[in-house]
């Protein structure tokens, strides 16, 4: 079924354009729509209001609910499991009364909203009240006036909740890996800082952010950061990622002689939706004196490996020798070559290097333990 038109040419009924604007600019509101909502539910003169996005199975323990802070979800994902609800006909508002056990005391205003396949989305105004009808006489015309754009904004909800998807799992594979990311301007403002870099600017002090610009600690480490933030900003492209295109260089610290390691590269594209009008570049951070702490657990399930091996491939990943682990371990030496030459056989490797780089590599250095640096970006 095709869109209705946004132009119908006739009147709008009170207040549709304030709620039309609240539609579209609550895609950005946490939670979502929340303004809408609010004032959705005054004109109608209903209770509550709130979006429901269905299961296939319409289960309520599978829907999820959007309502604003304070208001309760349960009810309504529970109402879309009544059989007077399964009935529902797509983009047509209707009034479902409570006067028996398939539907709660009250009234609910119900429209159903093509999302996905044979799922829904159903905006449902809800009021308490029993008996005669308590609601807005220009309930209907108040609905089907923002109809076609429920029906667009539904796609829009489509489109940003598939990018935001994937933005977190992006952003949790460079958290759990331990890379530190910081986007910059050409002036080396800070737009985004994960929490992965947050860690290492403080766990190592080469690097700090000081009123909302990015910082070395020695006077020339800052002048060739910035440098090479300006160098790259500019290189930036409005359409294409260059991945050949970086500056790479180590930040020397005082308490340790690893260097945290430095990439900066030109930042996203520029395009309107990624960043518009604003040149960036992406500092990259790296510390090789971090531990990534491979569980052994882990490392059985991904190569097969016995709980004493995996346990030796643990202690070798994490930069011991085979003398040390067998001490730590407390098994002799023949013991640990034994295991290892086993650890050799199940991994397809056949020398201590190359073993530990594979390991370093897998999917065991994704694994998020407690304690570790949660998957947030802060901005």
């Amino acid at each position: 079924m095709s869109d209705l038109p946004l132009l119908s040419g006739r009147p709008l009924p009170d207040d549709v354009e304030d709620l039309a604007d609240l539609l579209f600019s609550g895609l950005a509101e946490r939670p979502l729509w929340s303004s809408f909502l609010i004032r959705i539910a005054r004109r109608l003169k209903a209770d509550a209001a709130a979006f429901v996005i269905s299961s296939r199975g319409h289960k309520a323990t599978d829907s999820a609910v959007l309502v604003p802070d304070g208001q309760e979800a349960e009810p309504f994902a529970r109402l879309i499991e009544l059989e007077t609800f399964a009935d529902v006909d797509f983009d047509r508002p209707q009034i479902l009364v409570g006067r028996n056990e398939n539907c709660p005391a009250g009234e609910h205003v119900v429209l159903r909203l093509r999302f996905d396949g044979d799922r829904s989305v159903w905006m449902i105004c809800s009021t308490q009240a029993s008996g005669a009808a308590m609601l807005v006489a220009d309930w209907q015309e108040v609905l089907l006036a923002l109809l076609p754009l429920l029906q667009r904004v539904v796609r829009l909800y489509l489109v940003i909740g598939e990018s935001e998807r994937q933005r977190r799992i992006a952003e949790y594979v460079l958290e759990t890996s331990g890379v530190g990311v910081i986007l910059v301007d050409s002036a080396g403002s800070v737009v985004t800082v994960n929490a992965a870099a947050e860690a290492i600017m403080a766990q190592t002090h080469v690097l700090h952010i000081h009123g909302g610009q990015l910082h070395a600690q020695r006077q020339t480490d800052q002048q060739l950061l910035l440098r090479h933030i300006r160098e790259k900003s500019e290189q930036q492209s409005a359409n294409d990622a260059v991945p050949g295109c970086y500056a790479a260089f180590a930040l020397l610290r005082d308490d340790h002689p690893l260097p945290v390691t430095v990439m900066v590269r030109p930042g996203p594209p520029f395009g309107p939706v990624s960043a518009p009008l604003r040149r960036t570049a992406t500092v990259i951070l790296r510390d090789p004196a971090r531990r990534l702490g491979l569980a052994s657990p882990d490392l059985e399930q991904l190569f097969g490996l016995s709980p004493a091996e995996a346990r030796l491939a643990q202690l070798l990943a994490d930069g011991l020798s085979t003398e040390e682990a067998a001490l730590q371990l407390g098994v002799s030496r023949n013991t640990v070559r034994s295991q290892l030459q086993a650890v050799f056989a199940k991994t397809g490797t056949n020398r201590q290097g190359d073993l530990v780089r594979l390991l370093l590599s897998s999917a065991a250095t994704l694994t998020q333990r407690s304690g570790e640096v949660p998957s947030t970006t802060r901005r």
